[in-house]
């Protein structure tokens, strides 16, 4: 666990407000929530085996893992928050007295990500937004709606969501296209070196393995995945590589 004085370095770090900023933004809470939210997140999973030395000496350095870090960890907790909303959808409807319109979770959550976009009146996003971040109690109390109410205005929404959204991906080409867009956004930020990049290849070793390991163009492998910096030419083939294979999945859906 880190100091107190150490926790006070991290969350005053320009990469811990600015996503402290984006977390509360993107689920309209508020900044002093939303810093408390990502701090927790990232004491429990991403900095879980870093000591108050290591975390001390990356703020002095300014270094480009413990951004990553911060900027992944907001996105762990968003995504955690939006798999929670899918199954309280899913258990409202239940205690509603219906049967959950969707087949299952994955299904709740992707029509859940696109509620915000559909409904052009703001009274119908309040209330979604309501049911995402406080569920199905508080947003009874808080739209004065008894539970036929409440559950004849979900198999709508949830209706609704389901006819207009894109079609779903398979699991594994949903996860793999995820990963690509996590590799994307790294590509995106004009922050991200060599470093950031080492980063991500070892969070996501297996899978940066499979892409380099089906391919004659990379010349050493063994140091795209190790010592990046060091890769040479081998870097530019490797970012083609990525590009090329989200290209062909979004052409195979």
């Amino acid at each position: 666990m880190l100091s107190e004085e150490v926790i006070k370095e991290l969350i005053s770090t320009p990469a811990f407000l600015n996503n402290a900023s984006k977390l509360a933004y993107m689920l309209h809470m508020s900044q002093k929530d939303a810093s408390q939210e990502l701090l927790l997140e990232l004491l429990e999973h991403r900095l879980r085996l870093w000591s108050n030395k290591d975390v001390t000496m990356a703020i002095a350095k300014e270094s480009p893992s413990l951004r990553w870090k911060v900027k992944y960890a907001t996105k762990d907790y968003y995504r955690r928050v939006n798999k929670d909303a899918a199954r309280e959808l899913t258990k409202s409807q239940m205690m509603a007295g219906m049967e959950p319109q969707a087949s299952n979770e994955d299904e709740t959550l992707e029509a859940l990500k696109q509620l915000p976009e559909l409904f052009k009146n703001a009274s119908t996003r309040t209330w979604c937004g309501s049911i995402l971040r406080f569920g199905r109690m508080e947003t009874m109390i808080q739209f004065h709606q008894s539970p036929r109410q409440f559950g004849n205005k979900l198999n709508k929404v949830c209706k609704y969501a389901r006819q207009h959204r894109q079609p779903k991906q398979s699991n594994s080409h949903a996860k793999e296209l995820h990963t690509l867009s996590e590799w994307n956004d790294l590509m995106a930020d004009p922050d991200t070196d060599d470093n950031c990049i080492q980063a991500f290849i070892n969070s996501h070793q297996d899978y940066i393995n499979e892409v380099i390991i089906n391919s004659p163009l990379v010349k050493y492998q063994g140091r795209v995945l190790k010592d990046f910096s060091h890769a040479g030419r081998d870097k530019y083939v490797f970012a083609n590589l990525m590009a090329k294979r989200e290209q062909e999945l979004k052409e195979n859906k």
